[in-house]
């Protein structure tokens, strides 16, 4: 139960990084600063951008991993992912090329396009050499968003009522962490992976590292989740936004530790087998809006003596903002539906 509930503050840590990753201006008081980014972002009708994920180093103790999982970290290890699309909000639609590379002897390179509307999703099926995949291979799949979720709130697409949301999120968050433990300016040969062909006027890095680790969970377990719970069992509108129940909310809340002295020994004792080499996300901002961030996690985990090494740099650029953009597949009318993709596989003989 304790390495569940530390998982879960960890997952929830990670999601406050990004919400914080449009603030940190050192020129203007951090409420101005948050308020003018959030804006921005919130604000934005349309852009398209292009972005990739790598994993850096994935160990595991000799111990666990056989022949098999040996060859699979490896080609995790080496597998590159990246991503392009581009986005429009009114109607709302989203289209986005994930491109997965595999190098090696037996090098492999496919592309899973992905569509979102307001109420649909659309998945192309790869074509994969040496793996057929029948009649289904090149097709989009057609989802019904309302009809996976099978009977689960499904997030509404209120951007008024998103905007809200977002904004007052941000003021919890930035109420409980202080600029200057968190919050450092960057110059522009100090941004990691910065395209040599962007330009930004301010370069902003958010970090947490072993020494500001426990304020940072402290803040976010005891007083930024609290609040924010709070807000969502005020504003049924708000938990409609995101697609959750009032009583999701009230498990969450119940999952927070009542006793500080407790979760401290939790933390303390995590510690001990946590080694944060780097958790950072930094921001390119131009004008009012990011235009660029690249988020890098490197962690290590010992238990028992054996220790798990985890890292990965994610980035992600955007270009076109409020600007016309093209969408490369638009909307699919030849598709396939969820519910006969199974016996089209099956007839592929998979």
């Amino acid at each position: 139960m304790r390495r569940c509930r530390l998982a879960l503050m960890l997952a929830v840590a990670m999601v406050v990084m990004l919400v914080v990753s449009a603030c940190g201006n050192k020129k203007e008081p951090m409420n101005e600063v948050m308020r003018n980014a959030l804006s921005a972002s919130t604000e934005m009708t349309s852009f398209t951008f292009d972005g990739s994920f790598a994993i850096d180093k994935l160990e595991l103790p000799p111990g666990q991993v056989g022949e098999e999982a040996a060859g699979v970290l490896n080609t995790l290890r080496s597998m590159t992912v990246s991503v392009e699309g581009a986005y429009v909000q009114d109607p709302f639609q989203m289209e986005m090329n994930m491109k997965l590379t595999i190098p090696g002897d037996l090098a492999l390179t496919f592309e899973v396009p992905i569509i979102l509307t307001a109420d649909k999703m659309y998945v192309r099926v790869p074509d994969i050499p040496m793996f057929p995949l029948g009649n289904a291979a090149g097709k989009f799949i057609e989802i019904d968003l309302a009809e996976l979720a099978e009977g689960q709130p499904v997030p509404t697409l209120d951007v008024e009522t998103q905007r809200k949301l977002s904004a007052e999120l941000l003021d919890i968050v930035m109420r409980h962490l202080e600029e200057e433990t968190y919050f450092r300016e960057l110059k522009k040969d100090e941004v990691p992976g910065l395209p040599s062909d962007l330009k930004a006027d301010r370069y902003v890095k958010f970090t947490i590292t072993q020494d500001n680790f426990d304020a940072f969970m402290i803040a976010v377990v005891e007083r930024i989740v609290p609040e924010y719970a709070d807000l969502l069992l005020n504003h049924p509108e708000y938990r409609a936004a995101l697609g959750t129940t009032e009583e999701e909310v009230m498990k969450l809340k119940e999952s927070l530790p009542d006793d500080p002295d407790a979760f401290r020994k939790e933390l303390d004792e995590l510690k001990d087998s946590l080694r944060i080499g780097e958790i950072s996300l930094t921001g390119a901002i131009k004008g009012d809006y990011l235009v660029y961030q690249v988020l890098k996690v490197d962690l290590d985990f010992t238990d028992q003596g054996e220790t798990t090494s985890v890292a990965a740099t994610f980035d992600i650029r955007y270009d076109n903002i409020n600007e016309d953009v093209t969408f490369k597949y638009g909307i699919p009318t030849d598709t396939i539906p969820m519910e006969e993709l199974g016996s089209i596989l099956s007839g592929a003989g998979l």
